[in-house]
């Protein structure tokens, strides 16, 4: 999956959709997958390249090298907060989800 919904009601066509395709997948799961989508994607432009992959779990936002080294970890980034906030206002969660990925990009935080 690299969606990356941009409502509840994106979220539950993308649910509606993996049920279809015989996957079963619920709104939380579609909507970390999707910030960590939406990551992925921000440290794809802002590196110009795919060299560093996002990982959003429980324990944190964790970003890799290409040889799986980590080039940045942030454990108060936690996906069931995101997936929370996104609930409530999924606007808002995706902006400060990319402001804070600029942020950590334009200072030099992510080390590879």
């Amino acid at each position: 999956m690299h969606e990356i919904p941009e409502s509840m009601t994106q979220v539950a066509a993308l649910v509606e959709a993996a049920k279809r395709n015989g996957t079963d997948a619920d709104p939380d799961t579609i909507i970390r997958l999707g910030l960590q989508n939406w990551i992925q994607e921000l440290l794809d432009e802002g590196f110009e390249g795919g060299y560093l992959t996002a990982h959003l779990t429980e324990h944190g936002l964790h970003i890799t090298d290409p040889v799986g080294a980590t080039a940045y970890q942030d454990t108060t980034t936690i996906a069931a907060a995101l997936v929370t906030d996104f609930q409530a206002d999924a606007h808002r969660t995706l902006m400060a989800v990319q402001t804070q990925i600029r942020h950590l990009i334009t200072t030099h935080q992510i080390k590879f």
